[in-house]
């Protein structure tokens, strides 16, 4: 992602930060008045780990405050045109999130426009990426159509993974703010900025959305989030910024559960494609466990066992495949004797 030169400084960061968490915290407190009076609420049903009505959308509330921190000229954050490019796409996403959340779109219709956008984006980041000596772009043809999976899956990813109070909203604080210090630290200023403001939305919409939830974040948040941690990871590898043993612990905890259920559904023969309470997180909600104690349990994963992982591998080059390998076959191997624990998967 072009970088502009003294883009950053310890005041703008934190005048960046708490902008845009007023902006997120005001905007989602306003949608959700919306939501009470126009009836836009999440029901219970059996695959819900909810007891009660919810009001929802709350995501439009932290993608329209990440829209005016960077689309609103400010001397203080300017953004480069790639980033602008980012938001644009999470607005679209949020738009048919946004439909989806009030009236059901077909999934079919959904992985269309996220395709689309993530072809679209990925396309337009790599004309703008800089160039080899030979003259030849750095992400080459095979790369963008990775690149395009690993959005792709990136965005339905978190949409999995946003079905208890606070869960993707604190996964988006983590994985912003450390991006943010990974970013900034290598000095890449407007994508560290980027990621500052990505957590900050993020924090701000997890003000209400802390358990007991008073409004969801939905499709209209959970799929562009996804899609901006994906771009913030892809662009870190492409500068050279993060190898991609290190940018694939970042958001771990989400891709192991995330991708652990998905493979157990398929093994299964069942609809992998269907909504369903099959989710490491889900099942533990189901055996007694409190939306609170789980989400502890997830960001501590995160803190503990991750951040301290990320550092080592980000520090040791020569290592980071392994290092990585372990602490990912670690979360698998938790994952599978809590689903053993649990009495498996259960419907």
């Amino acid at each position: 992602m072009p970088d502009i030169p003294g883009a950053a400084s310890g005041f703008n960061g934190w005048l960046l930060t708490l902008t845009t968490l007023a902006l997120a915290f005001a905007l989602v407190g306003l949608i959700r008045k919306y939501a009470l009076r126009s009836g836009m609420l999440d029901h219970p049903g059996e695959r819900s780990s909810h007891s009660r009505a919810t009001p929802t959308g709350g995501g439009a509330g932290l993608v329209g405050a990440l829209v005016i921190v960077s689309l609103v000229p400010s001397p203080w954050w300017p953004f480069s045109t790639a980033w602008s490019w980012v938001i644009v796409g999470m607005v679209v996403l949020a738009f048919v999130g946004w439909l989806d959340d009030r009236r059901d779109v077909s999934w079919l219709a959904r992985l269309a426009v996220q395709l689309l956008v993530s072809i679209v984006l990925l396309t337009c980041l790599t004309l703008t990426t800089t160039v080899t000596a030979q003259g030849a772009p750095v992400m080459t043809g095979w790369g963008i159509v990775i690149g395009v999976a690993g959005l792709v899956w990136l965005m339905n990813a978190w949409n999995f993974m946003d079905g208890s109070d606070g869960m993707a909203g604190a996964q988006g604080v983590f994985c912003g703010a450390v991006l943010a210090g990974l970013l900034l630290s290598s000095g890449q200023q407007v994508a560290g900025l980027a990621a500052l403001a990505l957590a900050a939305a993020c924090l701000g919409f997890l003000a209400w959305n802390l358990p007991p939830a008073r409004i969801f974040m939905g499709d209209t948040g959970s799929v562009p989030l996804g899609l901006a941690v994906g771009v913030l990871l892809w662009s870190a590898i492409t500068d050279g910024v993060l190898t991609l043993p290190v940018a694939l612990l970042v958001p771990a905890t989400f891709m192991v559960d995330a991708g652990m259920t998905l493979l157990w559904r398929v093994v299964r023969g069942e609809r992998w494609y269907t909504a369903h309470r099959n989710h490491l997180y889900q099942r533990l909600i189901g055996h007694g466990w409190s939306h609170g104690r789980v989400l502890l349990l997830y960001q501590g994963v995160n803190v503990l066992f991750l951040a301290p992982a990320i550092i080592y591998t980000k520090n040791n080059p020569d290592v980071a495949w392994p290092c990585a390998g372990i602490c990912v076959m670690l979360m698998m191997l938790a994952w599978a004797v809590s689903t053993a624990r649990l009495g498996g998967v259960r419907e």
